[in-house]
């Protein structure tokens, strides 16, 4: 494959506790993820009493998280998803169907891709008659059986001016089985959508926190949908 190859991860930097009554367990991600790409060990990320209910309840939790002093901003996700971590890895990686249901992905072309690694071009629509592309390599791994790792990095579209496209991003999704035909899934993604016209300011969150909780939803949604559908199947 062409392209930046990512950096093996090394864990953990996220710690969820839930409180006895209820589930307890961990959630690790990488401090080596293309998000860092310093290596530097992230912050924790702590959940109030009311914030652990919450993700129970199944509530999206997020958070805004540091960029190690890169322009541009990024956010982290967590949720519980009543599927099966291997449904919903499965649904991750099902690249060209992203425009079915991943907000604002309107187009989906794929360059490369094997068993593990992918580059798109990837077509956004956005608001105002407003679009954006950009290409990314992504690449998924199972660092053990009980989880599975979808991380991606911009790449260069060197036929593309300043204005049509994004100055970068970068993210992982995590996904780790729990019990009970369940997974808890957690999102990063960094994103510096470059120079931004005047009165246009919007596009930047728009790209970021704004799309965070929908993509954690419409993925949640068509997971348990097939998770259903296969189990239904499967007796």
């Amino acid at each position: 494959m062409t392209g930046q190859q990512f950096n093996k991860p090394n864990r953990p930097f996220l710690l969820l506790v839930l409180g006895c009554s209820m589930l307890c367990f961990v959630v690790t991600a990488w401090a080596g993820s293309p998000v860092q790409p310093s290596g530097a060990t992230a912050p924790l990320i702590k959940l109030t009493s009311q914030e652990q209910q919450a993700v129970e309840n199944k509530e999206v939790i997020i958070r805004e998280q540091p960029t190690q002093g890169k322009p541009g901003k990024a956010f982290a996700a967590v949720a519980i998803i009543e599927a099966r971590r291997e449904v919903i890895r499965d649904i991750v990686t099902d690249y060209q169907s992203y425009p079915e249901f991943m907000p604002n992905v309107s187009r989906i072309d794929i360059l490369e891709q094997d068993k593990s690694t992918a580059v798109l071009n990837y077509l956004l629509s956005l608001p105002l008659g407003k679009s954006k592309k950009y290409r990314i390599r992504l690449e998924s791994s199972e660092p053990d059986e009980q989880t599975s790792l979808i991380q991606w990095q911009l790449q260069p579209w060197p036929e593309l001016k300043p204005a049509e496209t994004i100055r970068d991003t970068s993210g992982f999704w995590r996904i780790e089985t729990l019990e009970n035909g369940r997974s808890l899934v957690f999102y990063h993604v960094y994103t510096d959508p470059g120079k931004i016209p005047f009165g246009l300011g919007w596009i930047v969150d728009f790209l970021s926190k704004d799309s965070v909780p929908e993509v954690l939803a419409k993925t949640r949604e068509r997971a348990e949908r097939m998770n259903a559908l296969l189990t239904a199947q499967e007796n």
